[in-house]
C-alpha cells in the first residue's frame, strides 16, 4: 500500500469543521467507480452538515441517474476545498481551475500523479469505492440505502461484477457489508443496468468490434480504432465506445486488447485490457498514461493507423 498521508491525519482533516464547502471531483468520461465514489463522498459530507457537491468535466450518463438525482436542488455555493476521487492524472480534470489547489486526493491507481495536501493512494484496492467506504466508516457514518447504491456501483463496476483479477476478499466483504443497508432488489437493478441492459447502439458497436478487430503477435494482441467519422456513422456517443473492448478481450487467445477511440480530431484515447503477465499499466506508461496491471489507458495523437501502429509495435516488443 502506498500511503503518503497518515490515515489518521486524513480523517482528522475531514472531521475538522473548517473543511466545508467541498467540491468532490472525478475524472472525465466517468465510469461507475468515479460516479459512485464521488457521489458517495459528497453525500457523506452533507450528512455531516457540510456543503458538498460533485464535479465532473463530462456529463454523467443517464445510467447514473439514480445517483445524480440526489444533488438536484442543492443550493449553489462557492467551493473552498477540493477533493479528487479516482483521478490518476491531472489532465483528467480537463484544466479545471482548482487543479493546482487540491486538498485531498483519494485514489487506487498505482501511478497516481495528482498532487494534494493530503494524498492517500492504495493500489491494492480493487476500486476507489473501497477506499471511500473505509473513509466513511472512519468518519463514523453508517451507510444508508443511497450510500449502499453509490458504493456498490463503484465496487461492482471496477471489478466487472467481481469477475476481474483485481477482485479480492476485501471487495467481497465490502459488497456484503453494503448489502445490509440496500433496499430490496437495489443491487439486482444496478447489476442489470450496468452489465446486462444494452441499447441498440451498444449492440451495433459490439458487432462493429467483432467484425473489424485485427490481430497481431499470433493472436495474442487484438486491436481496433474508432474514428470520429465512424462514430458519426454509427450514431454513437463517445462514452458508449467502452463496450467494444469487452468484446475483443473475450476472444480466445487474446492476451492484450486495445481500442483507440478518437475523442477529437487527431487525438485518440486508448483503452487497454490485459492478462498476466502483461502489465497494461507499464505499457500505457510508455505513452504517458497509466492505470492498473490489467486495465489502463493513454492518449496518443495522429491518425488511427499511426496510433495503432505505435501501440502494436510496443505490444509486440513486450510480448516477445
Amino acid at each position: 500500500m502506498e500511503m503518503r498521508t497518515d490515515w489518521n491525519d486524513l480523517i482528522k482533516a475531514l472531521q475538522d469543521p473548517i473543511f466545508d464547502r467541498v467540491l468532490v471531483a472525478c475524472h472525465r468520461s466517468p465510469d461507475g467507480d468515479a460516479a459512485g465514489s464521488a457521489h458517495a463522498l459528497a453525500y457523506a459530507l452533507r450528512k455531516m452538515g457540510r456543503k458538498a457537491r460533485v464535479f465532473c468535466p463530462d456529463p454523467f450518463g443517464k445510467e447514473f441517474s439514480y445517483l445524480t438525482g440526489e444533488e438536484e436542488g442543492i443550493p449553489p455555493f462557492e467551493p473552498t476545498h477540493f477533493v479528487t476521487v479516482d483521478v490518476a492524472e491531472p489532465d483528467m480534470l480537463c484544466g479545471a481551475a482548482f487543479a493546482d489547489r487540491i486538498d485531498i486526493c483519494l485514489d487506487h491507481h498505482k501511478n497516481s500523479r495528482v498532487q494534494a495536501r493530503y494524498r492517500f493512494v492504495d493500489p491494492t484496492a480493487a476500486s476507489c469505492g473501497e477506499i471511500i467506504l473505509e473513509v466513511i466508516r472512519a468518519l463514523g457514518i453508517e451507510p444508508d440505502a443511497y450510500l449502499a447504491r453509490a458504493l456498490y456501483t463503484a465496487v461492482a463496476t471496477d471489478t466487472g461484477c467481481f469477475r476481474y483479477s483485481n477482485t479480492t476478499e476485501k471487495t467481497f466483504l465490502a459488497a456484503a457489508y453494503l448489502s445490509r443497508f440496500a433496499e430490496k432488489n437495489d443491487f439486482y437493478k444496478i447489476n442489470k443496468a450496468m452489465f446486462e441492459t444494452k441499447s441498440r447502439v451498444r449492440l451495433l458497436l459490439e458487432a462493429e468490434a467483432a467484425e473489424n478487430v485485427s490481430f497481431a503477435s499470433h493472436g495474442r494482441i487484438a486491436y481496433l480504432a474508432v474514428t470520429l467519422e465512424r462514430q458519426k456513422e454509427l450514431n454513437a456517443d463517445y462514452r458508449e465506445l467502452d463496450t467494444m473492448i469487452n468484446v475483443i478481450r473475450q476472444i480466445e487467445g487474446v492476451q492484450v486488447a486495445m481500442v483507440a477511440k478518437e475523442r477529437e480530431p487527431g487525438v485518440f484515447k486508448v483503452s487497454v485490457r490485459s492478462e498476466a503477465p502483461f502489465d497494461a499499466s507499464a505499457f500505457c506508461a510508455a505513452f504517458g498514461g497509466g492505470g492498473h496491471v490489467a486495465a489502463a489507458g493513454c492518449t496518443l495523437n495522429g491518425t488511427g493507423e499511426e496510433v495503432l501502429s505505435a501501440l502494436v509495435e510496443e505490444g509486440e516488443r513486450r510480448l516477445s
